[in-house]
Protein backbone atom coordinates (compact mmCIF):
# COMPACT_ATOMS: atom_id res chain seq x y z
CA UNK A 1 0.00 0.00 0.00
CA UNK A 2 1.73 3.58 -1.04
CA UNK A 3 2.19 5.60 1.74
CA UNK A 4 0.15 9.07 2.10
CA UNK A 5 2.23 11.66 0.66
CA UNK A 6 1.23 14.55 3.15
CA UNK A 7 2.60 12.28 6.15
CA UNK A 8 5.95 11.42 4.12
CA UNK A 9 6.25 15.17 3.44
CA UNK A 10 5.41 16.01 7.59
CA UNK A 11 7.69 13.55 9.11
CA UNK A 12 10.67 14.66 6.65
CA UNK A 13 9.63 18.25 7.98
CA UNK A 14 9.83 16.88 11.65
CA UNK A 15 13.02 15.04 11.23
CA UNK A 16 14.60 18.21 10.31
CA UNK A 17 13.40 20.31 12.86
CA UNK A 18 14.97 17.94 15.39
CA UNK A 19 18.29 17.79 13.57
CA UNK A 20 18.40 21.41 13.75
CA UNK A 21 17.96 21.51 17.10
CA UNK A 22 20.42 19.01 18.05
CA UNK A 23 22.65 21.04 16.22
CA UNK A 24 22.32 24.12 17.63
CA UNK A 25 22.97 22.86 20.84
CA UNK A 26 26.54 21.79 20.38
CA UNK A 27 27.71 25.43 20.41
CA UNK A 28 27.64 25.26 23.85
CA UNK A 29 25.17 28.01 24.41
CA UNK A 30 21.73 28.00 24.42
CA UNK A 31 19.39 31.53 25.65
CA UNK A 32 17.35 31.25 28.99
CA UNK A 33 13.83 32.58 28.54
CA UNK A 34 13.84 36.35 29.48
CA UNK A 35 10.95 36.77 31.98
CA UNK A 36 9.57 40.50 34.01
CA UNK A 37 10.95 40.02 37.37
CA UNK A 38 7.35 41.17 39.09
CA UNK A 39 8.22 39.31 42.71
CA UNK A 40 10.83 42.24 43.72
CA UNK A 41 10.21 43.48 46.98
CA UNK A 42 11.66 45.73 49.64
CA UNK A 43 13.60 44.50 53.09
CA UNK A 44 12.98 47.18 55.93
CA UNK A 45 15.00 47.30 59.17
CA UNK A 46 13.68 50.13 61.26
CA UNK A 47 15.58 50.92 64.92
CA UNK A 48 14.11 52.91 67.65
CA UNK A 49 13.10 53.87 71.18
CA UNK A 50 9.31 53.95 71.57
CA UNK A 51 8.25 55.52 74.53
CA UNK A 52 4.73 54.76 76.21
CA UNK A 53 3.50 52.26 74.24
CA UNK A 54 2.38 50.40 77.79
CA UNK A 55 -0.41 53.41 77.64
CA UNK A 56 -3.06 52.51 74.30
CA UNK A 57 -6.35 51.07 75.02
CA UNK A 58 -9.11 50.16 72.80
CA UNK A 59 -9.03 49.33 68.94
CA UNK A 60 -5.88 51.81 67.94
CA UNK A 61 -2.55 50.59 68.03
CA UNK A 62 0.80 51.86 66.70
CA UNK A 63 2.52 50.15 63.91
CA UNK A 64 4.96 49.71 61.51
CA UNK A 65 3.66 50.76 58.49
CA UNK A 66 4.35 51.12 54.44
CA UNK A 67 1.81 53.06 52.40
CA UNK A 68 1.26 54.01 48.75
CA UNK A 69 -0.38 57.12 47.63
CA UNK A 70 -3.62 55.68 46.61
CA UNK A 71 -4.79 54.50 50.22
CA UNK A 72 -4.69 54.89 53.44
CA UNK A 73 -4.95 51.10 54.31
CA UNK A 74 -1.24 49.86 54.95
CA UNK A 75 0.19 47.78 52.09
CA UNK A 76 1.79 45.51 55.07
CA UNK A 77 2.52 46.30 58.61
CA UNK A 78 3.91 45.26 62.00
CA UNK A 79 2.07 46.54 65.37
CA UNK A 80 4.94 47.68 68.02
CA UNK A 81 5.01 45.11 71.01
CA UNK A 82 3.82 46.37 73.96
CA UNK A 83 6.18 47.09 76.64
CA UNK A 84 6.39 48.48 79.61
CA UNK A 85 9.90 49.61 79.40
CA UNK A 86 11.25 52.27 76.52
CA UNK A 87 14.35 50.02 75.07
CA UNK A 88 15.46 50.21 71.85
CA UNK A 89 13.52 48.00 69.28
CA UNK A 90 14.35 46.54 65.76
CA UNK A 91 11.80 46.29 63.88
CA UNK A 92 11.80 44.45 60.17
CA UNK A 93 9.43 44.53 57.79
CA UNK A 94 9.55 41.68 54.55
CA UNK A 95 8.40 41.75 50.93
CA UNK A 96 7.19 45.29 50.99
CA UNK A 97 5.50 45.82 47.72
CA UNK A 98 7.53 47.71 45.45
CA UNK A 99 4.54 50.05 44.87
CA UNK A 100 5.17 51.44 48.44
CA UNK A 101 6.12 55.24 48.72
CA UNK A 102 6.74 55.61 52.60
CA UNK A 103 7.13 54.18 55.39
CA UNK A 104 5.42 54.59 58.64
CA UNK A 105 5.53 54.69 62.40
CA UNK A 106 1.26 55.04 62.43
CA UNK A 107 -1.83 55.40 64.30
CA UNK A 108 -3.82 52.29 62.63
CA UNK A 109 -7.35 50.72 63.37
CA UNK A 110 -8.20 47.32 63.28
CA UNK A 111 -8.84 47.33 59.50
CA UNK A 112 -4.93 48.58 58.73
CA UNK A 113 -6.13 52.08 58.45
CA UNK A 114 -3.77 54.60 59.15
CA UNK A 115 -5.26 57.12 61.56
CA UNK A 116 -2.41 59.23 62.03
CA UNK A 117 1.34 59.37 60.85
CA UNK A 118 3.60 59.91 63.73
CA UNK A 119 6.63 59.23 61.80
CA UNK A 120 7.18 59.29 58.18
CA UNK A 121 9.99 58.26 55.47
CA UNK A 122 9.86 58.87 51.75
CA UNK A 123 11.16 55.70 49.86
CA UNK A 124 13.49 57.23 47.40
CA UNK A 125 12.69 56.37 44.22
CA UNK A 126 16.01 54.84 42.73
CA UNK A 127 15.92 52.36 45.79
CA UNK A 128 17.07 49.26 45.03
CA UNK A 129 15.49 46.05 45.65
CA UNK A 130 18.19 44.10 46.90
CA UNK A 131 19.32 46.44 49.38
CA UNK A 132 17.41 47.03 52.97
CA UNK A 133 16.27 50.10 53.81
CA UNK A 134 17.54 50.89 57.45
CA UNK A 135 16.11 53.46 59.22
CA UNK A 136 17.07 54.88 62.89
CA UNK A 137 13.94 57.14 64.14
CA UNK A 138 15.62 57.91 67.27
CA UNK A 139 13.31 58.02 70.43
CA UNK A 140 9.49 58.81 69.88
CA UNK A 141 6.97 59.34 71.95
CA UNK A 142 3.98 57.21 70.73
CA UNK A 143 1.67 57.02 73.65
CA UNK A 144 -1.60 57.90 73.41
CA UNK A 145 -1.42 61.14 74.90
CA UNK A 146 1.41 61.78 72.51
CA UNK A 147 -0.56 61.03 69.35
CA UNK A 148 -3.24 63.36 70.63
CA UNK A 149 -0.54 66.12 71.64
CA UNK A 150 0.91 65.76 68.10
CA UNK A 151 -1.64 65.01 66.35
CA UNK A 152 -5.06 67.46 68.01
CA UNK A 153 -3.18 70.02 69.98
CA UNK A 154 -0.11 70.49 67.66
CA UNK A 155 -1.71 69.44 64.67
CA UNK A 156 -2.17 71.78 61.28
CA UNK A 157 -5.98 70.48 60.97
CA UNK A 158 -7.08 71.38 64.32
CA UNK A 159 -4.27 73.08 65.77
CA UNK A 160 -5.91 73.76 69.10
CA UNK A 161 -2.35 75.84 70.41
CA UNK A 162 -3.05 78.61 68.11
CA UNK A 163 -6.10 79.97 70.10
CA UNK A 164 -4.81 77.72 74.27
CA UNK A 165 -1.44 78.97 73.43
CA UNK A 166 1.20 79.91 76.42
CA UNK A 167 0.69 83.54 75.54
CA UNK A 168 -3.03 84.20 75.48
CA UNK A 169 -4.34 80.74 76.36
CA UNK A 170 -7.90 80.63 75.68
CA UNK A 171 -9.98 80.33 79.34
CA UNK A 172 -6.61 79.79 80.75
CA UNK A 173 -6.11 76.64 78.79
CA UNK A 174 -2.39 76.22 77.76
CA UNK A 175 -2.11 73.26 75.06
CA UNK A 176 1.56 73.85 73.76
CA UNK A 177 3.39 70.93 73.43
CA UNK A 178 4.88 71.10 76.48
CA UNK A 179 1.79 72.17 78.74
CA UNK A 180 -0.78 70.21 77.89
CA UNK A 181 -0.89 67.91 79.62
CA UNK A 182 0.00 69.35 83.15
CA UNK A 183 -3.19 71.60 81.99
CA UNK A 184 -5.66 68.96 81.63
CA UNK A 185 -5.73 66.76 84.08
CA UNK A 186 -6.41 66.96 87.69
CA UNK A 187 -6.83 70.58 86.57
CA UNK A 188 -10.30 72.26 87.06
CA UNK A 189 -12.13 73.49 84.38
CA UNK A 190 -12.38 77.23 84.38
CA UNK A 191 -15.57 77.46 82.69
CA UNK A 192 -16.69 74.73 85.05
CA UNK A 193 -14.86 74.89 88.28
CA UNK A 194 -16.98 71.51 89.70
CA UNK A 195 -15.53 69.68 86.69
CA UNK A 196 -11.86 68.53 86.02
CA UNK A 197 -10.62 69.04 82.49
CA UNK A 198 -9.61 65.89 82.20
CA UNK A 199 -10.47 63.27 85.04
CA UNK A 200 -8.44 59.88 84.85
CA UNK A 201 -10.41 57.06 84.33
CA UNK A 202 -13.59 59.05 83.82
CA UNK A 203 -14.43 60.63 80.62
CA UNK A 204 -18.17 60.85 80.97
CA UNK A 205 -17.18 63.11 83.68
CA UNK A 206 -14.06 65.13 82.44
CA UNK A 207 -15.09 68.65 80.92
CA UNK A 208 -12.56 68.16 78.36
CA UNK A 209 -14.82 65.41 76.90
CA UNK A 210 -18.09 67.12 77.37
CA UNK A 211 -16.94 70.06 75.15
CA UNK A 212 -15.65 67.84 72.34
CA UNK A 213 -18.40 64.97 72.01
CA UNK A 214 -21.58 66.84 72.64
CA UNK A 215 -20.57 71.03 73.53
CA UNK A 216 -21.39 73.05 76.99
CA UNK A 217 -23.33 76.13 77.00
CA UNK A 218 -20.38 77.71 78.88
CA UNK A 219 -18.84 77.41 75.91
CA UNK A 220 -18.27 79.83 73.14
CA UNK A 221 -16.98 78.31 70.29
CA UNK A 222 -18.43 75.08 69.40
CA UNK A 223 -15.41 72.44 69.82
CA UNK A 224 -17.67 69.78 68.23
CA UNK A 225 -16.94 70.49 65.30
CA UNK A 226 -13.28 69.78 65.31
CA UNK A 227 -14.26 65.94 65.13
CA UNK A 228 -17.13 65.59 62.64
CA UNK A 229 -14.23 65.18 59.57
CA UNK A 230 -13.22 61.57 58.85
CA UNK A 231 -9.79 62.90 59.64
CA UNK A 232 -10.23 63.65 62.74
CA UNK A 233 -13.53 61.65 64.67
CA UNK A 234 -11.38 58.48 64.85
CA UNK A 235 -9.88 60.69 67.75
CA UNK A 236 -12.45 61.20 69.42
CA UNK A 237 -12.64 57.65 70.53
CA UNK A 238 -9.03 57.48 71.48
CA UNK A 239 -9.00 60.87 73.55
CA UNK A 240 -12.53 58.71 75.30
CA UNK A 241 -10.13 55.40 75.56
CA UNK A 242 -7.00 57.48 76.82
CA UNK A 243 -8.92 59.22 79.98
CA UNK A 244 -10.96 56.02 80.75
CA UNK A 245 -7.58 54.29 80.66
CA UNK A 246 -6.56 56.41 83.50
CA UNK A 247 -4.91 59.65 81.59
CA UNK A 248 -1.56 58.09 81.50
CA UNK A 249 1.28 60.98 79.85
Amino acid sequence: MMKHPYRIIMRTVLCATVAWSMCSCDDGHVDDPVFENTEDSYNVEITGKFQSLNTWRGTYSVAAACFNDESNYSLIQKVLPSSTEDTVQVLKLSNVPTNAKTVEIAVTNTLRKRIATLYSYPIPYNQRYSDTIKIDVGTLNVGMFGSINQFIFQGTGTNCARCHSAERPTANLDLTAAHAYNSLVNAPAEKDPSKLRVKPGDAEGSFLYKVISEGDENVGYSHVGLFTDDTYAPFLDIIKAWIDGGAKE
